[in-house]
């Protein structure tokens, strides 16, 4: 067992393979879209600004890690896709494997751990911006490294230790974090804020936050999730909010993820960012109007796709 196997090959999983890759890693990628898969089998992945990088191997169904059980298994696949994948994984991999999160949203190494058990379940958060160019190549709007990892249970500090270690030296600069819920929630309050927002209206991130209305909305979005939050005794510093607000005022034309999943006809990964802050308020008798009724828009917006 060695290696590195990656299920996913959008622009996350793309840009994670190829810096893997570049730095040596054997990389297994498990993609089942035909045309993303050949693809990377015909052309390998390319970054823009760097050449094009060959995958070692590519799959089209997750029982090809049966004959080639990777060490490391980062999941870099949409947050609802995952009930249905850990259960397929739960036959095929072997228990020393290591199953990375690669993903936004609350809570979905708990879906990974509640299947695959959370001994081996290691969650990351990670601050980059990421989508396709017309030409199929990857573009990195932004990112700001390092990018953090931490385990579900005690019994994983090593393995997160050693994903850390193996993706630093694979030029994704990452360290082990010891609050890493806090995390989570602060990067899925700024996403809550303005990736439903921006499904529904088509803006990108700047044009929502230059609208008035718009810039209005998200700001009451996210100050549910920061009461919502700390209801919850969730950690995110006493000057959390006004950084998130400056954090925004600087966006770029940058879609975000939920926009990108409507005009390419997917489902999006509302459920586990606004839907999340609508549960835990309920837990915590916090009310969530506005994470309410995005969370129903998008839910009856994906209906049409």
């Amino acid at each position: 067992m060695s290696g590195v196997g990656i299920i996913g090959a959008g622009p996350v999983g793309s840009v994670l393979a190829a810096r893997l890759i570049a730095a040596g890693q054997h990389v297994t990628v498990c993609e089942v879209n035909a045309q993303m898969r050949a693809r990377l089998i015909k052309s390998g992945i390319t970054v823009a600004g760097t050449p094009a990088v060959p995958v070692p191997r590519v799959i089209e169904r997750i029982d090809g890690f049966r004959d080639e059980p990777p060490a490391v298994l980062f999941l870099a696949v949409k947050a609802p896709a995952l009930p249905l994948i850990c259960d397929a994984l739960s036959d095929v991999l072997p228990p020393e494997t290591t199953v990375v999160s690669w993903q936004n949203g609350i809570d979905t190494e708990r879906v990974i751990a509640a299947s695959l058990g959370a001994d081996r379940t290691v969650r990351a958060v990670i601050n980059q911006g990421v989508s396709f160019a017309p030409d199929g190549s990857v573009v990195v709007a932004f990112e700001q490294p390092p990018h953090y990892v931490q385990e579900v249970a005690p019994a994983g500090r090593s393995a997160a230790e050693s994903v850390a270690e193996l993706l630093s030296d694979g030029g994704v600069p990452t360290q082990r974090a010891e609050n890493l819920v806090s995390m989570v929630w602060r990067k899925a309050i700024l996403n809550a804020g303005l990736n439903a927002l921006c499904a529904l209206t088509g803006m990108n991130m700047r044009e929502a936050w230059s609208d008035a209305f718009a810039r209005d909305l998200a700001i009451e979005t996210m100050r549910e999730g920061v009461r919502v939050a700390r209801a919850n005794e969730i950690m995110l510093g006493w000057d959390y909010y006004q950084g998130a607000l400056d954090y925004l005022s600087r966006a770029g034309e940058h879609k975000p993820s939920m926009l990108l999943d409507r005009e390419a006809g997917r489902r999006t990964e509302i459920d586990f960012i606004n839907g999340k802050i609508v549960e835990y308020g309920e837990i915590a008798g916090v009310p969530t109007p506005h994470n309410k009724s995005l969370l129903a828009l998008v839910k009856a917006m994906e209906r049409k796709l």
